[in-house]
């Protein structure tokens, strides 16, 4: 039986001193002596037992990036069953009804435009598409710049989906998404301001805000996140104006917000991750950039090359990394919160 080597040195002192020692090698082209030190038995099985470990993980990675036939069917089931779990009655259908399409057709009809950058639009989706929020028609330019493409809007929730009846049933026919508002990224004393900018329901909105606020209450939009990934998840495509509310409106019956953007708030990476959580691939994000001169009455479209999350090396986070792609793109003049994020890059 093999001994242990507190055996071999109690029982051969002279071999375990030597084994101790050592080793003295001469090196005829130098002419150095070297000492090399022996490993001992525990050393050696120590460095032995990393090795394994390391095999083993080579081996656990490998598995994970082996996709089984299995796997992509359960996948599948997986989205299949996300998508009847929270997509409401009137998203569930693929595609827009002819009654869609003529509402979509009669309200965008009118809007006049130049495009630029068409030729980064995907042939297909699924993918998020971003936009400044000036009120100069972005969501009717947009709709008919993506036109071959499944495009569902978040609209305000308070401002427009919450007074139901025709404006309810119009929204739904678009396929827009309710998104609950939020004023968590200003002061309170800014708060205040931008309730005493609004008129009628407006005021009321901005009101119920500002003290949910107060009592710890933030927009969480868990709702919004579900459906916007479930329909992603199914090839269509989602689009967002992160600023959010108008804080500045301008003009007669408040029909422009002031051209400056302002901080967008998060919700992009939220929506990236699920998506990503539960299809295993990264979403494209398209920036763009919807320009308008008030003097003129001139608008055009600009269609920024497609973002991947991963791509952002900075220290920027996700949601002001995407803006700053799309104020890139706007007059130096409007670029307002994002305006030294561009000039940085």
């Amino acid at each position: 039986m093999p001994k242990s080597p507190e055996q071999f040195s109690e029982e051969n002192p002279k071999k375990a001193e030597l084994q101790s020692k050592p080793e003295i090698i001469y090196t005829e082209k130098s002419g150095e002596v070297k000492e090399l030190k022996q490993e001992s038995l525990e050393e050696r099985e120590q460095e032995i037992e990393k090795l394994k470990e390391e095999i083993e993980k080579i081996s656990d990675v490998k598995q994970l990036t082996e996709i089984k036939p299995e796997s992509v069917e359960n996948r599948e089931e997986k989205i299949k069953e996300y998508q009847e779990r929270y997509l409401p009655n009137y998203l569930r259908k693929e595609g827009k009804s002819i009654i869609s399409k003529v509402i979509t057709y009669l309200w965008t009809r009118g809007e006049k435009f130049e495009k630029e950058g068409e030729q980064n639009i995907p042939e297909k989706g699924p993918f998020l598409v971003i936009c400044n929020h000036f009120g100069g028609g972005e969501p009717e330019s947009l709709l008919r710049t993506f036109k071959n493409i499944d495009l569902h809007f978040g609209v305000a929730k308070g401002i427009w989906w919450d007074q139901g009846g025709i404006v309810k049933w119009f929204l739904k026919k678009l396929g827009t998404i309710p998104v609950e508002e939020s004023l968590s990224n200003l002061t309170e004393a800014e708060k205040e301001v931008a309730l005493e900018k609004q008129g009628g329901r407006g005021k009321m909105v901005f009101r119920k805000i500002i003290d949910k606020e107060k009592e710890g209450k933030l927009a969480m939009n868990i709702e919004f996140t579900r459906q916007s990934v479930a329909l992603l998840s199914r090839g269509d495509a989602v689009g967002i104006m992160p600023e959010g509310l108008w804080l500045d409106p301008q003009g007669p019956l408040m029909s422009r917000e002031k051209a400056e953007m302002k901080k967008g708030y998060g919700g992009i990476e939220l929506v990236a991750s699920q998506y990503k959580k539960l299809t295993g691939e990264e979403l494209p994000i398209i920036p763009t950039a919807f320009i308008e001169d008030r003097k003129t009455g001139k608008k055009k479209v600009v269609v920024g090359k497609p973002l991947l999350l991963s791509e952002n090396d900075s220290e920027t986070n996700d949601t002001d990394w995407c803006m700053s792609h799309v104020a890139k793109m706007l007059p130096e003049e409007q670029r307002g919160y994002y305006k030294e994020l561009v000039e940085e890059k």
